[in-house]
């Protein structure tokens, strides 16, 4: 006899599907803000604390328009999301939780949803990445892990893997723009490396930390001996490449660990932390602080230059711009 209630098989689970939103939902959590040389902003945002992962990334037309989330396109994903950057004016590549990097595509055929084009699965998630100049080349870093991929090439695999240097936890890695071969990684191992991916021994220590392991670093592109540590007491370290192991200056900027930094055209450098403020220090002279902004709400946890301008997203659902 068949009844009813019965529920075939018994162990059939009795969670509903769960369907990606159909418009794209603004979550408190925002995660990274990039913007290109037209003044066009991406901004990520992620949901982490309901009952499913999920992530949406915006594309406005202009600050005014990212101000008030008027976006002109936008892109739903599965999980998660770490950060995102501009490779050209029109394309744009993410880093999703799930170990994926995907290449979006900006269309302007009046459909506001990004094509996601290609995907290339990496060995963990990635937590950062970087662009040279003027070319399709990603540099990311996951798990311990440096890896660069050419997202323009047929295959989605990743051009070069570094796995065997570091021995903990990459946390940041920046590329010298405009000389494809030069990059840098810091890592919870107290490392920040240098490579030259042309020489037989592609990595060399320019700095490790006695105490505290390092979760950014940045190249000051204006003056490329030049680089910045971050560390996870919330310390900041001038170094010189010519200068292994040697600090050149330093400023403590929070009681906190660095999240991140990242140099403009002119040497000023903007950091953020696991806190609601955020400073820019002048790169070219000694670290001295010149801006400080408790804007936020929320942790700050993306920074995008576009000229002498800052714009800075957090964990309040705002993009807020700085002029200093």
């Amino acid at each position: 006899m068949d009844l009813p209630s019965v529920i075939y098989p018994p162990n059939k689970p009795l969670e509903r599907p769960l369907a990606l939103s159909k418009t794209p939902v603004s979550y408190n959590y925002m995660f990274f803000v990039d913007v290109n040389e037209k003044g066009e902003f991406i901004a990520g945002c992620s949901n982490i604390n309901g009952s499913y992962w999920e992530n949406v990334l915006y594309h406005y037309k202009d600050v005014t328009s990212a101000n008030v989330n008027h976006y002109s396109g936008y892109y739903i994903g599965s999980s998660t999301s770490a950060d995102a950057k501009f490779i050209a004016s029109n394309k744009v590549i993410l880093a999703e939780d799930n170990s994926c990097l995907k290449l979006l595509t900006i269309k302007d055929n009046g459909n506001p949803t990004l094509l996601c084009e290609e995907v290339l699965k990496t060995n963990d998630r990635v937590e950062q990445m970087s662009v040279w100049n003027n070319t399709h080349k990603v540099l990311a870093c996951a798990d311990s892990t440096v890896l660069i991929a050419d997202m323009q090439s047929s295959s989605l695999n990743p051009v070069t893997e570094f796995k065997d240097f570091h021995t903990q936890f990459v946390t940041s890695v920046d590329v010298n723009k405009n000389q494809v071969n030069l990059f840098a990684s810091a890592s919870i191992d107290r490392k920040a490396c240098i490579w030259d991916d042309r020489m037989s021994i592609t990595a060399s220590v320019l700095y490790q930390n006695e105490f505290s392991g390092l979760t950014s670093i940045n190249w000051n592109q204006i003056h490329p001996e030049c680089l910045v540590v971050g560390n996870e007491s919330g310390d900041i370290y001038s170094l010189d490449i010519r200068q292994p192991n040697e600090v050149l200056c330093s400023h403590s900027c929070f009681n906190t660990r660095i999240h991140r930094s990242v140099f403009n055209n002119s040497g000023y450098l903007a950091v953020c932390g696991d806190t609601c403020e955020l400073l820019i220090l002048n790169g070219n002279d000694n670290l001295n602080v010149i801006y400080k902004s408790s804007d936020h709400s929320g942790f700050v946890r993306g920074l995008a230059w576009f000229h002498e301008t800052l714009y800075s997203c957090g964990f309040d659902k705002q993009i807020i711009k700085h002029v200093f």
